[in-house]
């Protein structure tokens, strides 16, 4: 799709000033979420480069935010349930005097927060009724976040004039994540010696249709030792009886599910030789960390373009029978990763 360009009005409101004093950033929803809107974070960051920049969002994602270089403050108090929570929020926000809200989830709730700030209201970009620069988001179901992400800052002044093309939205930068120079591997905190690829088995909740099946993850796991690979296997807490039936037929497989925060993963993720996933948080955080990715998706349940894992060495396979694409054909797309994350190297 590269060399499409997402089509932008013509006629719109002006530019959001870059000269704001206090600047929000609505982020909710899982980690990947969290992680692919560092992107936009960044962008507005730029444009606004001496305003205070605030993350609202939600107490698990607190961690990230308050690590990233780009913000000066974490909010999650703005999402009250009682009556009286939902005051005090509504007078929090009448004497912050936030200048500028830019929206990346656009949800109900959060497109219902304009209406929280009185007399006074802020430029606002996202879907809310009556922001002053609404983001339509056209093509919403077949876009990756990073596109409508791009769309939306776009028509709010950031980025090209007329957009970016389809497939070329800014990736996340998460090298801030990244060990020092000189600290020990994540690798080796992990009692990781040698090469190893990463094996991320969970699929989505409520997504069973997108989950491959367990035995061949078993497969896969065979296959990287033979080929000299130590298989890790790395989740949240849905992969555990998964990696229990991996380790079952391969006893040295490394079990890491539920046992890594975000930054201790994307540190692994990124000194690994591969990883292979299906549509899950921890493969598209894998691709954004910069591994050599192999991502395999469903296309008969799923729009592949709007849910494909995007980095640096990422290729998605998708077949018209997902349960059976081959070992064969994940090594030789793992090898082309591999080399395009080798190339990507001597070019820097």
């Amino acid at each position: 799709m590269t060399g499409k360009s997402i089509v932008l009005a013509s006629a719109g409101p002006a530019p959001i000033p870059s000269q704001a004093r206090r600047v929000a950033v609505m982020i909710c929803g899982g980690l990947s979420d969290a992680v692919l809107a560092l992107a936009p974070l960044k962008m507005i960051r730029t444009h606004h480069p001496g305003s205070t920049l605030i993350v609202m969002t939600e107490p698990g994602l607190t961690r990230l935010f308050k690590l990233c270089p780009h913000v000066d403050q974490v909010e999650t108090r703005w999402t009250p349930g009682k009556p009286m929570e939902r005051m005090a929020a509504r007078w929090r926000l009448v004497f912050s005097r936030i200048d500028v809200v830019y929206d990346l989830t656009n949800t109900d709730q959060t497109s219902a927060f304009l209406r929280r700030f009185w007399p006074r209201k802020p430029y606002w970009s996202g879907t809310a009724e009556g922001c002053s620069h609404p983001h339509p988001d056209r093509g919403a179901a077949d876009l990756h976040r990073l596109d409508r992400h791009g769309e939306q800052l776009c028509l709010a002044g950031l980025g090209p004039a007329n957009g970016y093309p389809l497939g070329s939205a800014p990736l996340p930068d998460v090298s801030w994540l990244m060990q020092p120079a000189g600290a020990p591997s994540q690798a080796s905190q992990q009692g990781i010696k040698g090469r190893f690829g990463l094996i991320l088995p969970e699929a989505l909740a409520g997504h069973a249709a997108v989950q491959w099946p367990v035995a061949r993850y078993v497969e896969l796991a065979q296959a990287m030792e033979r080929r000299g690979l130590k298989p890790v296997v790395a989740g949240g807490p849905g992969a555990v009886p998964l990696a229990g039936a991996i380790r079952k037929s391969v006893p040295d497989a490394l079990d890491l599910t539920a046992r890594l925060d975000l930054v201790q993963f994307i540190q692994l993720a990124r000194e690994s030789t591969v990883a292979v996933g299906g549509e899950s948080d921890m493969t598209i955080l894998a691709a954004t960390a910069g591994a050599p990715t192999v991502a395999l998706v469903n296309p008969a349940v799923r729009v592949v373009a709007r849910v494909a894992p995007r980095g640096p060495a990422t290729v998605t396979l998708v077949a018209r029978n997902f349960r059976e694409i081959s070992i064969a054909d994940i090594m030789n797309a793992a090898r082309s990763v591999q080399e395009a994350d080798l190339l990507q190297v001597v070019a820097a």
